[in-house]
């Protein structure tokens, strides 16, 4: 991020101002509270005719000389000019007007180099872990929920399943080594349940992205999720290009082959952060935006 030459609150000392020349931060420093230039020169000077005007065979100033403190400040000596005229002082001058802000103005790069990895206005991003956790948190409520809703879409599964054991059981029993076949109603319900499973994860997703900016998960460890270029609420369309980018796969896990491809997408997308510079996920890059901290 670029920023114009100028004076900002040192990052090192809080009592200090630090030049800032468009590049990096330089040498020069200045106390928080500007000299009164008012007053400058006008007080606090050598008294007249002790230490400002004395004799050469005194070892002073010539006679007739007016001491340091008769002029006002910067018209003679090191001061050619007035405070502020030239130099860094001008800008300075310039940079503490309404333009730039005055010492309010965000120190540039500052908050990134101290903070980790930012938003380009400046919102920090959240770490890998604490993603990860969240997603793990995510999980859990998502299996609660699944637990209420199976019995609704599956409701023959846990019957079916034991009678197929029973008659495993029998067959062992008598010698045989068939074993008997699920029923077909069984795979089909469970093949209802994972879908089922999917679109309430996806609901999930885009509802709590929209309304909370977030999921349980992400807001119970102070996250939340942006656009990375513009802070503020999700429009449903990007939130449910975020979810469906993460949930989306999910959706054909019960397809043979390809619903094993799919499942390997979640794992790749979970760990993309890890090694991307602005530490998006794939379905943060689909949908541009970021996870930050609140």
């Amino acid at each position: 991020m670029s920023q114009q030459p100028g004076w900002y609150d040192d990052p090192q000392d809080n009592a200090l101002l630090r030049y800032w020349d468009g590049v990096q931060w330089t040498q020069h420093t200045s106390p928080r509270v500007r000299p009164d230039l008012d007053q400058a020169g006008q007080s606090g000077g050598y008294p007249q005719g002790s230490a400002g005007q004395t004799s050469a065979g005194q070892g002073g100033r010539p006679s007739g000389q007016q001491g340091y403190g008769q002029q006002p400040y910067g018209q003679q000596g090191y001061g050619q000019q007035p405070y502020g005229q030239q130099g860094y002082g001008q800008q300075g001058n310039q940079q503490w007007g309404a333009q730039q802000g005055g010492w309010n103005q965000p120190m540039p790069g500052y908050a990134g180099m101290q903070e980790g990895p930012v938003t380009p206005d400046g919102q920090r991003l959240a770490g890998w872990g604490r993603r990860l956790l969240a997603r793990i948190i995510d999980g859990l409520v998502l299996g609660i929920l699944g637990l209420l809703v199976f019995p609704l879409v599956a409701p023959n599964v846990i019957e079916d399943m034991s009678s197929w054991f029973e008659e495993v059981m029998a067959v062992t029993e008598g010698g045989s080594s068939a074993v008997p076949d699920l029923p077909d109603r069984f795979y089909s319900q469970l093949a209802t349940f994972t879908l089922a499973s999917a679109l309430l994860a996806l609901a999930y997703e885009v509802v709590l992205l929209k309304t909370a900016s977030g999921t349980l998960g992400k807001l119970a460890l102070g996250m939340r999720v942006r656009l990375r270029d513009e802070p503020g609420s999700l429009a449903w369309n990007t939130a449910a290009l975020r979810a469906l980018v993460w949930q989306g796969p999910s959706l054909l896990g019960s397809v043979p082959v390809v619903g094993f491809l799919a499942s390997i997408f979640p794992v790749v997308n979970g760990l993309w952060p890890l090694w991307d510079a602005k530490r998006q996920s794939l379905n943060d890059k689909a949908a541009k935006t970021n996870v930050v901290l609140k």
